[in-house]
């Protein structure tokens, strides 16, 4: 057993506005929050921990990464088109060392814990990597990204992302397997139907990078386009695939697969695709990084999402596509683009919101839930701040203290 004293303790769990709560104390027993008292106690008997200097919240959630890309930092050049960029992260990724991988990977993921994330949603590429991702020091969201657009080839890619899912149920503790379909233009029709089916049956979280780029948008409207050509150039083009005609959210609807998903990017829907997400995802992820580093004028309209009740969370991508992982520049890189959504709203994206978006726990401080803490001094010269700023107004590159399932770093 073990408590905390806090100056200011922000749970996350009312509006994103709500004042904090002050000069109390949380007990915490394990990794679990037992209990949230307005006054300290005075018979406490375990240890103590004072932070009665601190604002505390939950810790982040990055609830989009491909963290085992991170060797390709550097490796590639902005301002390609899309289609083009996927090729040079495919040849720059297929040449990349299985050592250096692992090294940039935990590399990565040290600065992800400095800054604060304490919970990784990311896209499992390489399966080999999960004893690398288990030495990782915060909860993860694994989510085994798949491609195929031959239908012939939708048996044998469900088998083997079942065998995934079987033989790595609870591994380790910290690790939860889920299921990515990678996007409308990489996965067939009947791929999508097995891979939605295995996500009932294990009951695990289900990802989409959706209604990305214009590109899909032509390619799923004309079976015409970039992408087409790039299925073609590798190998795995269906010829009896017909566009259906439809924007990604539309056709993903009309499949039955949107259900319970977490759409990412969502730059180019409309007013009649928000109203089908609201039917149907379980919530979206905003990149400001990655949207910044493709230059993109159009953007997951995230004000729009809010006020339909869709949850938001935000996500940093992967350096293939972004200039840094530090939670905390994305923070404040959300703020900068999206000035009609509040700097109190930005941090519930990147705390709960990322846990619903997800359709896991989280991002709360609650009795019941984890320990997943983050402290940032309050004694700064001047007058008192609304307690958003004190995040925005964090020097270095994370919080001063972090706590990962109890355990303070």
């Amino acid at each position: 057993m073990k408590r905390i004293l806090f100056g200011q303790l922000v749970t996350m769990a009312e509006e994103p506005d709500a004042p904090p709560l002050e000069n109390g104390e949380l007990i915490i027993d394990g990794e679990k929050i037992m209990a949230i008292n307005s006054t300290p106690s005075e018979k406490f008997s375990g240890e103590t921990i004072d932070l009665s200097d601190s604002l505390i919240l939950p810790g982040f959630i990055n609830a989009h990464c491909h963290l085992s890309l991170s060797g390709l930092k550097g490796k590639i050049p902005q301002g390609l088109p899309f289609v083009d960029w996927i090729r040079r992260v495919v040849k720059e990724n297929s040449a990349l060392p299985f050592t250096e991988r692992a090294k940039a990977l935990q590399e990565a993921a040290r600065l992800l814990a400095q800054s604060g994330v304490t919970t990784l949603v990311d896209y499992l590429s390489h399966p080999e990597l999960l004893t690398e991702y288990a030495r990782l020091p915060f909860r993860q969201v694994l989510l085994y990204e798949v491609l195929g657009f031959k239908k012939n080839s939708a048996d044998e890619i469900t088998q083997q992302a079942e065998a995934l899912l079987a033989e790595h149920a609870g591994h380790h503790g910290k690790i939860q397997l889920g299921l990515s379909a990678h996007a409308p233009y990489s996965v067939s029709p009947q791929l999508f139907k097995k891979l939605h089916d295995l996500t009932e049956k294990y009951d695990c979280p289900w990802s989409c990078h959706l209604a990305e780029v214009a590109e899909e948008a032509e390619f799923l409207k004309t079976g015409e386009g970039p992408l087409r050509d790039l299925l073609e150039e590798r190998g795995v083009w269906e010829t009896s695939w017909q566009p259906p005609g439809q924007s990604p959210v539309a056709y993903l609807s009309d499949m039955g697969r949107l259900d319970q998903m977490q759409g990412v990017h969502l730059n180019t829907i409309d007013e009649a695709d928000i109203r089908l997400l609201v039917d149907g995802i379980a919530g979206a992820v905003f990149c400001p990084g990655a949207t910044r580093w493709f230059g993109r004028g159009r953007y997951m309209p995230v004000r729009k999402l809010l006020d339909a009740g869709i949850p938001v969370g935000l996500g940093t991508d992967s350096l293939a596509s972004n200039e840094d992982l530090n939670f905390l520049r994305e923070i404040r890189l959300a703020a900068a683009m999206l000035p009609d959504v509040s700097r109190a709203e930005i941090l519930w994206m990147a705390t709960v919101g990322g846990a619903m978006a997800t359709g896991i726990d989280g991002g709360e401080v609650v009795p019941g839930g984890r320990a997943d803490l983050l402290a940032f001094k309050l004694k700064y010269p001047g007058p008192p701040k609304p307690w958003w700023e004190i995040v925005f107004e964090q020097l270095g590159a994370g919080p001063d203290r972090v706590m990962v399932g109890g355990e303070l770093g």
